[in-house]
């Protein structure tokens, strides 16, 4: 039986991690319905207890973990080169090339009251990315009709992420495809996933050059770009003027907190964002709330 990408990235999770905390972690998941494939997270804390998030159950783990094995496994997702992750590890995460993202903590360093990277790392936290959604058809039908962009809410973990990936596909995908370009500020979109699709993925590129870039140079139909802050009004306004929809994500437990963001006022007040689609998640369903502005 071929496994999903999303199982895939499961395994790839558990070659890091010392061979008992992976072999509970298969032990106990393969008890639980969906197996492997509906883990979405793993944490992986020194001393105190690791655990993992399957269908929205956080589940503890017996096994512990030491400081020195943590840095192990840190150590083994960057290769063996962690002056390479320099830079990403001081923002507090590492990404691999399937789109899974590891968050990083541990001890703050400072030097001179400047922040300059994390030292003793203590928690590991693997958030595997879900590549389908059951609303994609919905978030779809929510695009059309969209003339300067559309923002996806909801709250932390419910699955803007995978919302997404999995709109990037169906928008570029097709005989009819558009022209996609997704600003992978955080290297969580994985080239395997779009074979076919009509799709420039811009990765590691900052925010204002990958915008600037995907209206200029690489003529995109439509710009995708993950949880948008304070920093992006700017060049979202420069790209929205050159004609280009804007496809993105907040987060925001219902519509009436994301208008309240201070940090997103300059866009509203310009009409940026013609739909707004929240996802709301009632156990393990799904449902969307759709908001169009004329």
């Amino acid at each position: 039986m071929l496994m999903t990408s999303s199982e895939c990235g499961v395994r790839e999770v558990l070659s890091f991690l010392p061979d008992r905390l992976a072999r509970e972690i298969v032990r106990i998941s393969e008890g639980r319905v969906g197996g492997l494939a509906e883990i979405r997270e793993i944490r992986v804390r020194c001393v105190m207890r690791s655990s993992f998030l399957h269908k929205g159950d956080s589940i503890p783990l017996f096994n512990t973990v030491t400081e020195d094995e943590v840095a192990e496994v840190l150590n083994k997702i960057c290769g063996g080169a962690l002056y390479a992750h320099h830079n990403t590890i001081s923002q507090g995460y590492v990404s691999l090339p399937s789109g899974v993202r590891v968050g990083v903590g541990g001890v703050a360093r400072y030097e001179y009251k400047s922040f300059v990277g994390i030292g003793r790392v203590r928690s590991l936290v693997f958030r595997i990315p879900g590549h389908e959604c059951s609303f994609s058809n919905e978030l779809k039908d929510a695009f059309s009709g969209v003339r300067a962009g559309m923002l996806i809410y909801s709250p932390p973990g419910v699955g803007k992420t995978t919302a997404l990936r999995s709109l990037a596909r169906s928008l570029s995908s097709g005989p009819y495809g558009k022209r996609v370009c997704v600003i992978d500020e955080r290297y969580e979109f994985c080239d395997e996933d779009y074979a076919g699709c009509e799709i420039d993925i811009l990765k590691g590129y900052k925010r204002r050059l990958g915008l600037e870039i995907a209206t200029r140079t690489m003529s995109a139909e439509i710009i995708m770009l993950d949880e948008i802050g304070a920093d992006d009004a700017e060049s979202i306004k420069d790209a929205v003027k050159c004609g280009v929809p804007i496809i993105a994500t907040a987060h925001a437990a219902s519509a009436e907190e994301l208008r309240a963001k201070v940090s997103l006022a300059p866009l509203f007040a310009l009409g940026v964002f013609d739909v707004l689609v929240g996802i709301k998640k009632d156990g393990e369903k799904y449902r969307l709330e759709i908001d169009r502005y004329e």
